[in-house]
Order: structure tokens, then sequence, then C-alpha cells
């Protein structure tokens, strides 16, 4: 029946849930004019953290329910560039930085290999 946990139409739009929430956090958090403070939780570099967090879980998401990885990956990676630029023309109060751009890109490839390793495993573990 639909809507049943059993449902192979509702275990096939949970991990779409997934995907649009982290693409809303990944823009909010990428496009804000006002991003949270951190409080006593700051220390030299947290924007950087926050740059992987931002692209390392979209991609795992992403890669995780499209058929080829190079849908998530390409527009993952063309992103980059677009948001440091967005950041530094058209947001007051932020600005582009090349090390944000990189933190992007150490993020993209965190997710990337989430993946990738966790499908070798589950394949390891499958063939025992």
């Amino acid at each position: 029946m639909i809507g049943e946990p059993t449902d192979p139409t509702r275990r096939a739009f949970v991990p779409w849930v997934v995907v649009a929430l982290a693409l809303v956090f990944h823009l909010w958090g990428l496009y804000t004019t006002s991003p949270p403070d951190a409080g006593g939780f700051s220390f030299p570099g947290i924007d950087k953290v926050a740059h992987v967090i931002l692209f390392a879980v979209p991609t795992w998401a992403l890669m995780k329910v499209v058929p080829n990885q190079w849908f998530a990956l390409v527009p993952m990676l063309l992103h980059v560039p677009v948001s440091e630029l967005v950041q530094a023309n058209l947001l007051p109060g932020r600005g582009g930085e090349w090390w944000d751009a990189v933190a992007d890109l150490v993020g993209i490839a965190v997710g990337w290999w989430t993946v990738r390793s966790t499908a070798r495993f589950d394949e390891a573990t499958a063939t025992e």
C-alpha cells in the first residue's frame, strides 16, 4: 500500500528528501548574508570547515541517489566558482576567497570518497 513503511515508492522517495534538505542547507549556508555566529566554538579556519561540510554532505547525498556519479559531481564542481563569485560580488558582508574554493573542492572529494569507500565495504561484506 502506498505510504506504508514497506512501500517501495516511499523507500525510493526518502533519499530524495535527504538530497533536498542537504541542498537547502547547502544553499542557505553559502548565500545567507548573515551566517550564524559560532559563539564560543570559534577557531581560526572554522569557515573553511563549514565550506567542506557544505559541499561534502550534498555531494554524498546526490551520489547516493543518482544513477551516474557524474550527475552529482559536475553540478557540485560547477557550483564552486559560481558560489565564490556570487559571495564576492553580490552578497553584502560576504566575500569570495580562493581558500574557500579549495575547501569546497575538498568537501566534494570527501563526499565522493565517503560514497566510494562505503560502496567497497558493502561489496566486500556482500561477498562474505
